[in-house]
């Protein structure tokens, strides 16, 4: 059975554009082995990410990252069970990195440029709703 599971969360410490690459790099062997396929997206020290694949490997992959010290305020928003994996690979977007940037980089999406979308079968559900949401926000410190 495969599932997808949709979080939130805020660096605790900052996170540059080179720590952003090393953090992908590392998740993706990991990944990779655990056969958990998904899209990350970083933006103001804040992260969503949806993480999808085989039940076990999902929630052991979520397990780790909430107890990873570098994020807090971790959220699971969504989990639900899945046909078929949305993204083939993974990806992460980020808002400092131009599209020809983004290209050139193995991994790397511009779905926060706001020049990318999701196939139809995926646009219409809640997961899709999340992710462009925080696509489309300024994000601000909370009081």
């Amino acid at each position: 059975m495969l599932v997808s599971i949709v979080y939130m969360s805020r660096a605790v410490v900052p996170f540059d554009d080179d720590a952003l690459a090393v953090l992908l790099a590392e998740s993706r062997l990991r990944n990779e082995a655990l056969g958990v396929s998904g899209l990350l997206l970083a933006k103001g020290g804040r992260f969503m990410q949806l993480l999808e694949g085989p039940a076990w490997s999902v929630d052991d992959r979520f397990a780790v990252i909430a107890k990873d010290p570098r994020h807090g305020e971790v959220k699971s928003l969504v989990r639900e069970d899945i046909e078929r994996r949305r993204f083939d690979g993974w990806s992460m977007a980020y808002r400092a990195l131009d599209d020809a940037d983004v290209r050139s980089e193995e991994g790397f999406s511009p779905f926060l440029s706001g020049t990318m979308d999701f196939p139809r079968s995926f646009d219409r559900t809640s997961a899709a709703w999340l992710l462009k949401w925080f696509r489309d926000r300024e994000l601000h410190e909370l009081p």
